[in-house]
């Protein structure tokens, strides 16, 4: 299944809501808790991969970013 940062996001935003009504089953509760941690770990992955790629670019282009 392909997913994009933004909508797995809008989806974690979405259990995180239905989690904190009372109006869900406890297995139901759990379905989704286990989706959220499970998206959770993909947006984390996400960004750890893009803080790298920023740290890298920086990391080539010192020299411009301190205007030498």
């Amino acid at each position: 299944m392909q997913r994009d940062y933004e909508s797995s996001l809008k989806e974690l935003e979405s259990i995180i809501k239905d989690l904190e009504s009372k109006d869900i089953s406890l297995e139901e509760s759990i379905k989704k808790y286990e989706r959220g941690i499970e998206l959770y770990r993909y947006l984390d992955n996400v960004l750890k991969e893009y803080e790298g790629k920023v740290k890298t670019i920086i990391k080539e282009n010192k020299d411009v970013l301190e205007g030498d």
